[in-house]
């Protein structure tokens, strides 16, 4: 088996430069799918992020000036039947403002604090795009490290070699593929706005006397919860397989030290022969 590098030597510093930037990356990597767990939590389980603990209010009224803009513009349209016409609701769509058409038809609605929307909307696609560059980034390390200690002949390179496969894995599991490709079956463990959004929807608005099964309901905990925490599992084997090999291949700076302080071994003093001569 090959001796470790020494800590201070080129290879050494590189390998040391390299486990840095691996340990920010895997950092950063963990406290973005760790927010967007926590934030997800507190969107579903709880009711702080809603006014007045209410979590959905329902459909906006018209103001009163809004209204009767409408019903001006049906008179002027069809002055024969107004009363028939203005109890239709397809008409009264037909020629209010687009705003309000769209409210008419949500019916019920998320009751969203104002704070925590704008939060969220900007949290949300920050810590999907710093946990991706930060996944890519440290498999890229990984490959670099692996190479470095094979061209340096230095121990680990088993260890390595298994980090790096893990690193690809997780690379795979943090890709948000259900933007890449709409079709794949499997998401990304990080999740964008808009879907957080079709979710909550999906869970506090159901149609009216219909709830979520079961079933689907342990999908959406699965997808948001269990899904991230597989993720961070990963992230754990893949670190834990990187500290492993760097340790075998620089060793322990205390090692170096003490062996370079620590004075050479002298050969024992022989024994001077007894010089014997006759003498004349």
């Amino acid at each position: 088996m090959s001796s470790p590098l020494h800590p201070f030597s080129d290879y050494g510093v590189a390998l040391r430069t390299l486990r840095s930037g691996r340990n920010m990356l895997g950092i950063l990597l963990f406290a973005c799918v760790m927010l967007q767990i926590f934030g997800f939590i507190m969107m579903r389980f709880t009711t702080q992020p809603y006014i007045g603990s209410r979590i959905v209010v329902a459909r906006l009224k018209m103001p009163t000036t809004v209204r009767r803009s409408v019903y001006g513009r049906v008179n002027v349209a069809r002055v024969g039947d107004v009363g028939q016409m203005t109890s239709s609701r397809r008409v009264l769509e037909n020629y209010m403002p687009r705003k309000w058409r769209a409210i008419l038809r949500q019916g019920r609605q998320l009751n969203l604090r104002r704070q925590w929307r704008i939060a969220y909307y900007l949290a949300v696609p920050v810590t999907q795009l710093l946990g991706v560059l930060a996944s890519a980034s440290q498999a890229v390390l990984i490959f670099v490290t692996l190479l470095v200690m094979l061209v340096s002949g230095a121990p680990g390179i088993a260890h390595m070699t298994r980090s790096f496969f893990w690193s690809v894995v997780l690379l795979f599991i943090v890709m948000p593929w259900q933007y890449i490709l709409p079709g794949f079956p499997i998401p990304g463990i990080l999740y964008g706005w808009h879907e957080l959004i079709r979710t909550l929807d999906l869970s506090f608005l159901p149609p009216p006397g219909h709830g979520i099964p079961p079933g689907q309901r342990a999908l959406i905990v699965a997808r948001y919860v269990l899904w991230p925490v597989l993720g961070l599992v990963v992230m754990l084997v893949t670190a834990e397989r990187f500290r492993a090999g760097t340790r075998l291949a620089i060793g322990h700076p205390l090692q170096s030290l003490i062996s370079k302080s620590r004075p050479a071994a002298t050969p024992p003093p022989q024994a001077e022969s007894v010089k014997t001569g006759l003498r004349i």
